[in-house]
């Protein structure tokens, strides 16, 4: 039990979503996310802690607990107790950074924080013969991706000024209060509600949701996670069809896994799983939080589509999702409860990760690595759009419903699918799949 405290405040939807996650799974530990911030060079220990701690300071979304009382009503206690930077020598630098940090993590993401008495956050600058790293271990109640790049920001600006020597930087974050107001207007809760009436419609039109797995096994065990990248070749060719089609090279990845979930399923409905920032007014954009939804992107195919049909398809859907994001899909599965209906919303999750450049530390530069965006109890492509440089993909799964062999097949279907169909974007969509029914084993790696 914890107690109540005073100035405490109410928790947004998503938080509170986040909070109930936590609480009722008793695995608190699934909702950790953490990155590494691969300096190349030697930064100043003591100015990145003040920098911490001024950025830290700046909200109470980031310097707060969130306690609950007897009836499990979950508040934010805001606090000025701010967590200190564990610095950790090492004898040399490191070779392969994303796999030492992935071992260096583990354990820690391994356990769960106690949201009552507990700062979210928890910092390790590791400290090589030339090189520095950054560790950042988060509850995903505290922050999201978008809530993780404002907090990132804010912390290379401050550190910035620091080592200048200019004064502490006002940060002009948003607070819980007003982002409460916000989210509390009338046309916020307008357009929410008819959010929820469309998406609930679209859901009605659907017969079965499918993904690359039957199983409905939960998640017992830490999500395994693939990594792959197009090689400079397949990524140019990508790029050169996107082009030509109108499209996006997101899109065309988008129609690459749709075609691939087709292959496998042999339904030529596909719903994906989109991860929507859900961040529309100036409080939500401004507030270092979690915010994010994950929403149903339904996909009617029809066997004789090429790549621009079904990209064009992909843009406006996302473009008829972006209207819908406030919506919480906790709120669209409860509404498919109350209606007798299945609980599954969409199939594979669907993370596009913007290219974004890396800042530097006072001419120090970074390069930064996602080590865990949170759990899925199926399976979520992380799709790392990095500018010319080509993309890679992660393919976070649950291992209770997904064998390696079988992340790597699925793996293998996206990438021949996208590579093949750019190369031949006038194809129709049930001859890439023949094509991939044929030879997906012979894609280039």
């Amino acid at each position: 039990m914890t107690h109540h405290i005073a100035d405490s405040l109410p928790l947004s939807a998503s938080q509170h979503a986040m909070w109930l996650l936590h609480t009722i799974s008793g695995r608190g530990e699934l909702f950790n996310v953490a990155e590494c911030l691969a300096f190349q060079g030697k930064v100043a220990a003591s100015v990145l802690q003040q920098a911490f701690d001024h950025v830290w300071l700046a909200s109470n979304t980031l310097s707060c607990y969130f306690p609950h009382d007897d009836a499990y009503t979950p508040q934010l206690q805001p606090t000025d107790n701010t967590p200190a930077i564990e610095f950790i020598q090492l004898d040399c630098d490191i070779d392969d950074v994303a796999q030492y940090a992935q071992q260096f993590m583990a354990p820690k993401l391994g356990q769960s924080f106690d949201l009552s008495a507990q700062p979210l956050m928890q910092l390790y600058l590791l400290r090589g013969t030339s090189q520095d790293y950054l560790m950042i271990l988060a509850h995903h109640l505290l922050l999201d991706g978008y809530g993780f790049g404002l907090f990132s920001q804010a912390l290379n600006r401050t550190y910035n000024a620091l080592m200048k020597g200019k004064p502490l930087p006002n940060l002009r974050f948003s607070n819980q209060q007003t982002l409460l107001q916000a989210q509390q207007e009338t046309s916020y809760l307008t357009a929410q509600a008819a959010a929820g009436v469309t998406l609930n419609r679209w859901l009605d039109d659907i017969d079965v949701i499918h993904s690359f797995s039957d199983s409905k096994a939960d998640v017992s065990m830490a999500n395994t996670r693939l990594t792959e990248q197009f090689s400079r070749t397949q990524w140019h060719t990508i790029q050169s069809a996107a082009a030509q089609v109108s499209a996006s090279s997101s899109e065309v990845l988008l129609a690459a896994i749709a075609a691939s979930l087709v292959a496998k399923t042999k339904h030529y409905h596909v719903t994906l799983g989109l991860i929507m920032m859900n961040r529309q007014s100036m409080a939500e954009l401004s507030t270092p939080c979690v915010q994010s939804n994950v929403l149903p992107l339904p996909l009617q195919l029809c066997e004789n589509m090429t790549l621009q049909d079904l990209t064009v398809l992909i843009n406006q859907q996302i473009r008829a999702l972006k209207n819908l994001q406030s919506y919480r899909v906790e709120s669209l599965k409860r509404d498919r409860q109350k209606q007798g209906k299945s609980l599954t919303v969409f199939g594979p999750t669907i993370n596009l990760l913007p290219f974004s450049s890396n800042p530097k530390y006072a001419g120090v530069e970074t390069h930064s690595h996602i080590l865990s965006a949170g759990t899925t109890d199926d399976i979520m492509l992380q799709i790392h759009l990095l500018g010319d440089t080509p993309a890679k993909i992660d393919f976070d799964v649950n291992q209770a419903r997904y064998l390696p062999e079988q992340v790597h097949t699925i793996q293998s279907h996206v990438f021949f699918a996208a590579t093949y169909w750019a190369d031949h974007p006038l194809i129709s969509l049930n001859q890439l799949i023949h094509e991939l029914e044929q030879g997906a084993h012979h894609v280039a790696r």
